[in-house]
């Protein structure tokens, strides 16, 4: 991956399937839905930005 939205995205997505809700009766494997990942990561990124954070690959 080498957009970091897609890098926060993917980290959203993955916290919320390894770790589910506890004592759900209605759980399922995707508790979060792909466009509420979205917008947490649009969410992440915007707070970032307005804080002067800059996020860049390492080299090599």
């Amino acid at each position: 991956m080498s957009n970091p939205r897609d890098v926060i995205y993917a980290a959203i997505q993955s916290a919320f399937v390894k770790y589910p809700r506890e004592d759900d009766p209605s759980w399922s494997d995707h508790w979060i839905q792909p466009e509420e990942s979205a917008h947490l990561t649009k969410a992440v990124m915007l707070e970032l930005e307005a804080n002067g954070f800059e996020i860049v690959r390492k080299s090599g």
